[in-house]
């Protein structure tokens, strides 16, 4: 579970940008959107944590761009033990002159098997400048520290560790599990924990994962939420056809031929799995009425071949439901970038609230994600649940939670006075309620 996500020097935010899910003194809602953690593993009164935070903003104020940096962090973690040069695409604050002779920061604070960890790098120049983790059992502890090549590591000698060799453009977090270390365990647990966190943004092809609501259970929580939309959907079953088994690159190529003349395979969604390549689409069922409004059949769709039959908002809806339902069964952090897009204020509330649920979110999952929709504050979020960004006239965006501000109460239509204004600059940070 997600604790603290902190970033600088990435994109439109120069200075440290700082995503909290701990709690404030707000007591409000505290018994479905908060849930507690061993205190042993975070401190006696800083063990309580939020399901979920919601990030509003006007368009380019550097929303979307809080999601791109986790997500390059991710990405960086899962990728730099493959030697894929994914750090020479991090991108620098662009307006101000010497940005890339800044290192960028990234920085999360987690919990995975019982056990807090503080973990990060900064980037500069296309290498890894600084690397540490720190984990928390019964007292803080430095597991690894790097700076450029030089190593310190628990429970090592320095003549030991003179034997690692660490490339500039790979993180030790990736490639320590290739030695024989006593602090594998640790790093095993960072990698295990990015590789849990999902993340979803509005045009990623990948974001289909419909598979997993052909379970059971998925398939009728499903269908309730499809119910609740409200868009007419009775049933859908999964289509799976087999284009090509990849082997070469000569596959692909063929695969890319293929979609050319039968523009048919574009209508839907293209899929990798093992070795095999799949054309996904999703039939839908849809109620047949009678002259008196009574079922008389069913009209097959499928989603993506048919879309005149389904709006955008459908189709999206299909495409992320088996990620949330998998966050909320498996007690996953999920972030999802405009959460409301071509949506109806009242499904995006829904999601929402799945996460502020004990019934539906036992496991404490965690939802963090940006919307455009201001109604969605008013409705079960707590103050802390609350972020803002904004951009000033140098480009510079910012991040701040309303809990941050000075005379705000949790019975404020919070709402009504972000588009008055009232929170359309940085708070004053002292005396917070």
């Amino acid at each position: 579970m997600l604790i603290n996500f902190r970033f600088d020097n990435y994109r439109s935010f120069y200075e440290e940008a700082n995503l909290s899910m701990q709690t404030t003194v707000d007591s409000t809602l505290s018994e479905i959107n908060t849930f507690t953690v061993n205190e042993k593993v975070m401190g006696k009164g800083d063990n309580e944590l939020l399901k979920s935070a919601v990030i509003f903003g006007g368009n380019a104020s550097g929303k979307s761009n809080i999601m791109k940096a986790f997500a390059y962090m991710v990405n960086v973690v899962r990728l730099s033990s493959a030697q894929i040069p994914v750090i020479a695409g991090n991108e620098p604050f662009a307006f101000q002159a010497d940005a890339n002779k800044s290192p960028t920061l990234f920085e999360v604070e987690f919990i995975q098997n019982d056990i807090y960890y503080k973990y990060g790098f900064e980037l500069l120049g296309g290498a890894v400048y600084h690397e540490w983790l720190y984990k928390r059992e019964e007292r803080l502890t430095k597991v690894f520290e790097r700076t450029y090549d030089k190593l310190e590591i628990m429970g090592l000698s320095s003549q030991v560790i003179g034997l690692i060799k660490v490339p500039p453009a790979t993180l030790f977090v990736s490639i320590g599990n290739n030695f024989n270390l006593p602090v594998n365990k640790y790093l095993q647990d960072v990698i295990l924990w990015f590789s849990s966190v999902l993340i979803v943004f509005e045009n990623m092809a990948n974001s289909l994962d419909i598979y997993t609501m052909e379970n059971g259970k998925y398939k009728e929580q499903a269908l309730d939420i499809l119910q609740r939309a409200d868009i007419g959907i009775s049933d859908f079953e999964v289509i799976k056809d087999k284009i090509a088994t990849v082997e070469t690159q000569n596959d692909i190529l063929n695969i890319n031929t293929q979609m050319q003349i039968n523009p048919a395979l574009m209508t839907g969604r293209i899929k990798a799995e093992n070795e095999n390549v799949y054309h996904i689409d999703v039939k839908t069922d849809f109620d047949v009425f009678n002259k008196n409004n009574e079922v008389v059949g069913k009209k097959p769709v499928m989603l993506f071949k048919e879309n005149g039959f389904n709006s955008e908002g459908t189709m999206r809806l299909f495409c992320y439901l088996g990620w949330i339902l998998a966050a909320l069964d498996q007690g996953r952090t999920i972030f999802i970038d405009e959460i409301d897009a071509k949506l109806h204020f009242l499904v995006a509330d829904y999601i929402i609230g799945l996460f502020n649920s004990i019934e539906h979110n036992p496991k404490n999952a965690q939802l963090i994600c940006t919307a455009h929709n201001v109604m969605l504050m008013d409705e079960g979020l707590r103050r802390d649940q609350i972020y803002f960004t904004s951009k000033d006239q140098y480009g510079r965006s910012s991040l701040v939670s309303l809990s941050d501000f000075n005379g705000v109460r949790k019975n404020d239509l919070f709402s009504k006075r972000y588009l008055a204004g009232f929170y359309a600059s940085l708070p004053d940070l002292k005396g917070k309620e």
